[in-house]
């Protein structure tokens, strides 16, 4: 099922797991195949790639990720749990205030309720909201003067809703762009 969202090997290549892991994904895949890694939960193939293989923690986590799309147990952005997680994010050329106003002003009017909580005086301010069980978080990064803006809905529990989401989310971005001026 195509859900708009890109798969893993597209976020991350052959070189640079190469690179990183001394081994190609096809030479780990290999090795789990032998374990029989698909009858093993996410975090049992990552524990072994760390404890066993001694892959660096995050390595483990992109290699056990891409392992579970290639055999079939994981779909593009879906979660450990089942559920579904996109994201999308822009910078745009204002400060954090006044980007974090526009954000709570646009995504409570797009979900008709102003956010279940946020924190502005903190080192990555944001704002989450709740929605029919699923969550829309905005978090924010100062980039010298300018402002990181990432929103990402999580809790998705039907994939074939993604592919609206994620539309969804860079309507968003363009539209607290355009309202920042």
């Amino acid at each position: 099922m195509s859900n708009g969202v890109s798969d893993h090997k597209s976020n991350l290549s052959d070189e640079a797991m190469l690179k990183a892991t001394g081994k190609a994904p096809d030479d780990w895949f290999a090795l789990l195949d032998a374990e029989k890694a698909t009858l093993w939960t996410h975090t049992e193939i990552a524990r072994w790639l760390v404890d066993v293989q001694g892959v660096d923690g995050w390595w483990a986590q992109s290699v056990t990720v891409r392992y579970e799309q290639e055999r079939g147990m994981r779909l593009p952005g879906q979660q450990g749990d089942g559920t579904f997680s996109v994201s999308a994010t822009k910078t745009v050329p204002h400060p954090v205030p006044a980007v974090l106003d526009a954000t709570i002003r646009l995504v409570s009017a797009e979900f008709g309720h102003a956010p279940s909580s946020s924190k502005s005086e903190v080192k990555r301010p944001y704002a989450r909201w709740k929605v029919d069980g699923e969550a829309v978080l905005a978090s924010l990064e100062d980039k010298n003067g300018k402002t990181a803006l990432n929103l990402t809905h999580s809790g998705i529990i039907d994939g074939s809703r993604v592919e609206h989401a994620k539309p969804t989310l860079a309507r968003l971005l363009t539209d607290i762009a355009a309202d920042l001026g």
